[in-house]
Parts: C-alpha cells; sequence; structure tokens
C-alpha cells in the first residue's frame, strides 16, 4: 500500500473512529435511558420493531452502497447520473417493501404497539436507506469526515429526543418517531452537503434501474441472505418465546450491532483503495488485503477476550440490574462480532474484484444452517441457543468465504500479526483475571494497557506501517 494512499485511508479511518467513539458512547447512554424506561419487556418489543425493520429493509438497499462507490469510482463524470437513478429506485423499493412489510406484520403479530412502531419505523428506515446516496459519494471521495460530523451532531439530537420522550412518558411509540426525525434530520443535512459536489436529484430512467439491478443481484442476494441469518434470530426468539427473552437478547446484541460499525467504517474506507489496486496492480491489492485483515485481527482479539471477563457488569452497568442475565449471551455474541471483523477483509475483498456472485452459495448454506438451528435450539435454551447459533454461522461464513478468497483471488493473509494479537490478548485477559478487581473502570484500564504494551512487546504492528503513518 503506498504512503499517500495509506495517509488517506488512515485520515479517513481515524476521523470515523473518533466520531464513533463518540456516537457510541451517546448510543450507550441512549440505551441504558430506553432499557431502564421501557424494562425487559418493552425494551423486547423494541428490539423485535427494528429487527424486523432491518429484516425487510434489506430489500431496499439490495448491496447498492458497494455498486454505488465502485461505479463513481471508476467514472466520476458519471456521479450524478448514477447516484440520482439509485435515489429514485430507492424510493419506489421503499414505499413498496414497506408498505408490504406493515400488511404482513398485521399478521404475525397481535401486538398493536409492535403495528404502530413498525409503522413508523418504517419513516425511520426509509430516511436511512436515502442517505446511503450522500454516503456513497463522500466515501468514493474519502471525505468521510462530513458523514462524521454529522453523526455525532445527529446522535446527540437523537438522545435528546428521546430524553424528551421519557420525560413526557410518550412510551415505545414516542420514541420512535423520535429515531425518525433524526434520520430524518441527518438525510436533510448530508444531502445539501452533497449537492456542493454533484447533482442528488431523483432519476426514473427505468432502463438503469433494470442494468444495475441485475450488476446488484448476486450482491443483494448475498445481503439478503446475511441479513436473515443476523436478524431472523431475534424474529424467531419472538414468535417462539416472550418479549422478555427477546428484550435479555436484544441489548447484548444492540451491543455488537454498534461495535460491527467498526469494521464497516474501516473496510469502507479501503474498499475503493483496493477496488482500483485490482485493476492496475495486484500486488498492490494484496498488500492492501494483508494490512488490512492484519489490523482487523488487532482489534478484533482483546475485544473478544476482555469482553468475555467482563460482559455481566458492563450490561449492568450499560442497562440497568434487570439485564445482568444479558451478560451471559454478550460472552457468546462477542465472538460473532470478533468473526465478522476478520471476515470483513474477505467480504469486500471478493467485492472490490467483482466476484460478488461467487458468495452466494456459503451465504444461503449459512441461512439455511441459522434457520434450522434457530428452530432446533431456540425451544430448548432459548436466547442462549440463539446467541450459540449466530456464533456457529459466522464462524462457517468465514470458513467458507476464506477457502474462496484463497481459490478465485489468490489472497492470502499473514498470520504473524493475526498470532501475536491473540497471544497479546491472552496475555492481557490474564492480566484482568489475575488482578481480580470488580470495578469496570480498572478493568478497562487494565485491558488497554497490557494489550498496548505487549502489541508493542510482540512488535505486532509492522514498522512500515508505522512509518507509513508518520510519513517517514
Amino acid at each position: 500500500m503506498e504512503a499517500s494512499a495509506t495517509k488517506r485511508i488512515a485520515y479517513n479511518t481515524i476521523v470515523q473512529v473518533i466520531s464513533r467513539i463518540i456516537v457510541t458512547a451517546i448510543s450507550l447512554v441512549a440505551i441504558a435511558y430506553l432499557t431502564r424506561y421501557l424494562g425487559v419487556s418493552g425494551y423486547g418489543q423494541y428490539t423485535v420493531i427494528f429487527a424486523y425493520l432491518s429484516l425487510i429493509g434489506v430489500v431496499v438497499d439490495f448491496g447498492f452502497f458497494l455498486l454505488q462507490v465502485r461505479e463513481i469510482t471508476k467514472f466520476p463524470a458519471q456521479e450524478s447520473y448514477v447516484l440520482g437513478n439509485i435515489m429514485g429506485l430507492k424510493l419506489v423499493l421503499s414505499g413498496a417493501v414497506f408498505g408490504l412489510g406493515y400488511l404482513v406484520a398485521l399478521m404475525i403479530y397481535p401486538d398493536t404497539v409492535i403495528h404502530q412502531g413498525i409503522l413508523v419505523g418504517a419513516l425511520s428506515q426509509t430516511s436511512l436507506a436515502l442517505l446511503q446516496v450522500p454516503i456513497s459519494l463522500f466515501q468514493a471521495r474519502l471525505q468521510m469526515q462530513k458523514v462524521a460530523i454529522v453523526n455525532v451532531v445527529t446522535r446527540a439530537f437523537y438522545l435528546g429526543l428521546v430524553w424528551w420522550a421519557i420525560k413526557n412518558d410518550l412510551g415505545l411509540v414516542g420514541i420512535l418517531w423520535g429515531t425518525a426525525i433524526a434520520n430524518i434530520f441527518s438525510l436533510g443535512w448530508q444531502w445539501w452537503w452533497a449537492t456542493s459536489m454533484a447533482s442528488l436529484v431523483p432519476r426514473w430512467d427505468v432502463r438503469y434501474w433494470v442494468k444495475f439491478l441485475r450488476e446488484a443481484l448476486p450482491l443483494g442476494v448475498v445481503m439478503v441472505m446475511a441479513t436473515i441469518y443476523f436478524r431472523i434470530d431475534t424474529v424467531m426468539l419472538s414468535v417462539m418465546q416472550d418479549s422478555h427473552a427477546v428484550g435479555i437478547y436484544g441489548a447484548p446484541y444492540k451491543i455488537i450491532e454498534v461495535l460491527l460499525t467498526v469494521p464497516t467504517i474501516f473496510m469502507s474506507s479501503v474498499f475503493p483503495i483496493i477496488t482500483q489496486a485490482l485493476s492496475e496492480n495486484r500486488d498492490r491489492a494484496v498488500r492492501v488485503f494483508r494490512r488490512a485483515f492484519d489490523i482487523m485481527a488487532l482489534a478484533a482479539w482483546p475485544l473478544a477476550i476482555g469482553t468475555m471477563l467482563i460482559a455481566t457488569p458492563l450490561m449492568t452497568a450499560i442497562a440497568g440490574p434487570d439485564f445482568a442475565a444479558s451478560g451471559v449471551p454478550l460472552k457468546l455474541l462477542i465472538w460473532a462480532a470478533t468473526l465478522s471483523f476478520v471476515g470483513s477483509t474477505l467480504n469486500y475483498s471478493v467485492i472490490a474484484a467483482g466476484r460478488q456472485s461467487i458468495l452466494v452459495r456459503p451465504y444461503l448454506l449459512a441461512m439455511v444452517f441459522n434457520i434450522v438451528t434457530n428452530w432446533v435450539f431456540i425451544p430448548r435454551y432459548s436466547y442462549m441457543g440463539a446467541a450459540a447459533t449466530t456464533v456457529a454461522t459466522e464462524l462457517l461464513v468465514v470458513v467458507c468465504v476464506l477457502i474462496i478468497v484463497y481459490r478465485d483471488l489468490r489472497f492470502v493473509p499473514q498470520w504473524g500479526v493475526f498470532a501475536k494479537a491473540s497471544l497479546s490478548a491472552l496475555i492481557m485477559g490474564g492480566v484482568i483475571w489475575w488482578v481480580g478487581s470488580v470495578n469496570l473502570l480498572i478493568n478497562l484500564g487494565l485491558g488497554a494497557i497490557s494489550y498496548g504494551a505487549m502489541v508493542l512487546i510482540t512488535r505486532a504492528v509492522p514498522r512500515a506501517v508505522v512509518k507509513e503513518l508518520l510519513g517517514r
């Protein structure tokens, strides 16, 4: 990876990570408010609504985002035409998908609160779907600092709306209206900002829609299947158990969702670089892939080991004592997040190479495996069965895609940094266990210091990367 490219990725990623830290902190405060106000069963309803909307809403995105970035990276002169047509297509899909989804929800769920929540949430999800249009423009130009600023302000605005809704006892539906207003605000701001770079007016070229949908089909099918195996457990849990079980499972799952934005942010920054490298210099593309894999391994291992040790006090601190039981499924779910960190480098590399169609089979296998396994284990083990199934499914996906990346792209990770990161994380875990503190902040501090020290001692971060980032 060239020094200039590394610096651009580093700047783009660091800005987003800083904003993500702020947004995560705000999100955790919001979760604390929501869990304490709604209780376990009420938070279960909240979880069901967004799981259901995410499950059907994937059809509105259908893998468009990465293809948008790839298209406008390759053909910058056609930005307005491409993005305008994607906006028009998403408007049509949103109306059809969420309208049909609401009618289906009326038949599945007897709870009128869930009916109202899905109706309001559909407005929120439509805003998020349209929001991907200006974000793809910022991503292609590596100007994600703009998105970072809007995200921080929007999340603070959202927290204020949540606080106001709780203070006025507006209930779950009132909170969902606050979410929708915040998302509409974010869409308006980023759309206005993006119009200074390109024209973002909905276009209605149906022939282009058909062409784009054909190209997006393999990736769209993969995303649909990935979303099914990622979300179906919550929906199945809500049907096969009760809202209390969904609440216990939904709280740690929400934390996992927040964590999974990290690999998405990082690999979205890498994606335009590796796309360009694959068309110009294969050796450079391999180097980009290996650096990305190393960085994800460095982030994933301490996350897994650390969370295993502090899961229950972490859930109690965030969600309150009623959610202490959520610490147990979190110990399992964190491994799904860890696998997803590493797997993101594999998936994005395949898509950058334009080989997304080869991902269909492993994701189809994972979807079927997930549904069948949840069907067997949720009635017996409730949310723990769902958590174990999530980890097993993610492992299956990573193994299959790793084989594909080696066989079809001839990309081979270098496992040295991976091994050093795992050793450093295990020693970090040993330090936390040996000290035996019950204080969450002390454990977090010990973990950061001990892992950072071990990374330096083992030289897990290659000197070449440090020199590139420092411009030497």
